[in-house]
């Protein structure tokens, strides 16, 4: 196909590959061209299930090498950086996937040591791999950053109650991606996140054999997150800083939104009862925004309109 969306010279690092969407996406970018470091999650013998996506790239004719270890490990993720440069000579893609979930902590029993954990992996662990990345993505220039996000992040309740740790960790992606974006700009590194859908490990975890989870298996294949996310990892993707939400053949662009509002020299807690309404704006039966709202601008894509919103106007 002449069109096709290709990756041909480009080396990338999928974490999180050995399984679920990371195996996936790993597979996806090797079939169209790309180099891959397959990162798995740290086995005591130095090599786990990495091996095997490894093993079933090369069997396809593609380039990859697998490198285990935890993404919470600065040493890992500088490995994975320095194998992506001692097996290809170049970094072009990194795809911040790698993760774990806990649904037992409830937010009104945290903290404790789960969070630190999950934040380790969630948070410290893209920022980690971003730094060992950042001169090679630079000298690409072109790189690109993907962040797997999670709708968790936008409030769940597990069968053991609503979560303390995994939703508060994954919500630190959408101020990690802007960050990301801002910093890369000048460079022509565009960062941006996914929050997939799919029937992952953790998912199976999660809800396996519940109703939500037979659905999730029947409706959301790894792979379709794959398919869908490709566009934002080529040198064609035209934005950055962008979040979106992607399974079972759906991807649509996720925002945050602002009223309008009110804007009042003198406000008073008064003044914020009675024009609650002009505050909050429409919202119909199926929680469909009304007139009056609009994307809250970020302050790395546009200062100008980020000061005009807290001026009390767009």
């Amino acid at each position: 196909m002449a069109d096709e969306l290709r990756f041909d010279g480009q080396a990338a690092i999928v974490t999180g590959a050995a399984k679920g969407i990371g195996r996936a996406i790993a597979l996806l970018l090797a079939k169209r061209g790309a180099m891959v470091v397959v990162n798995g999650n740290v086995r005591p013998e130095g090599h786990g299930p990495e091996e095997d996506v490894v093993a079933e790239i090369r069997a396809a004719g593609g380039s990859a090498v697998g490198v285990n270890g935890s993404v919470a490990d600065d040493n890992a993720c500088r490995a994975m950086a320095a194998a992506a440069l001692d097996h290809f000579g170049r970094l072009d893609i990194i795809v911040n996937n790698a993760g774990t979930t806990d649904t037992q902590l409830r937010i009104q029993d945290a903290p404790s040591p789960v969070i630190d954990d999950q934040f380790a992996i969630h948070v410290k662990g893209p920022q980690q791999l971003f730094r060992a990345a950042w001169p090679h993505l630079q000298q690409s220039g072109q790189g690109r950053v993907i962040n797997l996000g999670s709708a968790s992040s936008l409030g769940i309740r597990s069968m053991h109650g609503w979560g303390g740790s995994y939703a508060i960790c994954k919500s630190a992606l959408y101020g990690l991606t802007r960050q990301m974006a801002g910093a890369g700009a000048e460079h022509g590194i565009k960062a941006n996140l996914i929050m997939p859908y799919a029937y992952s490990t953790m998912v199976e975890k999660s809800f396996g054999g519940t109703e939500f989870g037979n659905w999730m298996q029947a409706n959301f294949d790894p792979a379709m997150v794959a398919v869908a996310a490709l566009y934002l990892m080529h040198r064609d993707c035209p934005v950055s800083g962008q979040f979106f939400s992607v399974g079972g053949g759906r991807m649509a662009r996720v925002v945050f939104a602002s009223r309008d509002g009110i804007h009042d020299p003198d406000l008073s807690p008064e003044t914020v009862r009675t024009r609650w309404a002009e505050i909050m704006g429409e919202e119909d039966a199926e929680q469909m925004l009304g007139d009056g709202f609009f994307e809250l601008p970020s302050q790395a894509r546009d200062g100008a309109a980020f000061g005009k919103v807290l001026g009390g106007g767009k």
